[in-house]
């Protein structure tokens, strides 16, 4: 079943911060592909407002690397070379190491159950197959594993990285046996934050940052 478009008419006061969204998404989707125009017009149109919030909103997008100026009137979806989403993943497995370190010490008992409540789910979803899920549930692990972590300029730039190149995570689950390789990884994550132990938890963090890196990889190995 073909998925519905989170590109549609918008009504809110807040229209320029519900444009950056919708843009966000659909680019994390793949609704938008990389090297799509960014046109205002257009985009103004199908989201049912002036084209000012969605010029607002598109220069978010290019401050966050997520769109570029081709030219003087043209901005794209960015299409990052294999190299700077794999420099994106360096910096991001040292990064989510750190954040889960200090998770395993500044975790609440709610934050724990969250992410035993997340970690089982993501299980159920590998077994029925629903991907869609799945990936709602495994960006939802990694926030709340940022949060958790106490330092709000830490999390903002894992945020950052991570929407750099969400779009290019999914095509290392297509590697066969990663989805189950990584919700073990999670698994693993949980019992270092449940067992309080820093070392444990930023090894296996660091683990899954890695070899997200490594499947991304061997798929863009076996396709090219």
């Amino acid at each position: 079943m073909e998925k519905a478009s989170v590109i549609k008419p918008l009504v809110d006061t807040n229209i320029s911060d519900k444009v950056f969204a919708v843009l966000k998404t659909a680019i994390h989707r793949g609704e938008l592909q990389p090297g799509d125009p960014l046109i205002e017009r257009d985009l103004a149109e199908k989201l049912a407002v002036s084209r000012t919030p969605v010029r607002e909103a598109i220069q978010r997008l290019k401050t966050m690397g997520l769109a570029v100026q081709v030219s003087r009137k043209t901005v794209i979806v960015a299409k990052p070379t294999p190299e700077e989403v794999l420099d994106t993943f360096h910096v991001r497995e040292v990064l989510e190491g750190l954040a889960a370190s200090l998770a395993a010490t500044n975790a609440t008992p709610d934050d724990l159950a969250y992410f035993g409540s997340l970690v089982e789910d993501m299980e159920q979803c590998i077994n029925v197959n629903d991907d869609d899920k799945l990936e709602e549930l495994h960006m939802l692990f990694h926030e709340r594993l940022y949060r958790a972590s106490g330092n709000k300029k830490l999390c903002q730039l894992l945020m950052d990285l991570r929407d750099c190149i969400k779009a290019y995570t999914r095509i290392g689950y297509a590697f066969p046996g990663r989805k189950s390789e990584a919700a073990l990884e999670h698994r693993k994550i949980l019992d270092a934050l449940v067992s309080k132990n820093p070392r444990k938890a930023e090894e296996w963090a660091r683990k899954h940052i890695k070899r997200s890196k490594e499947a991304y990889i061997k798929e863009l190995q076996k396709n090219s």
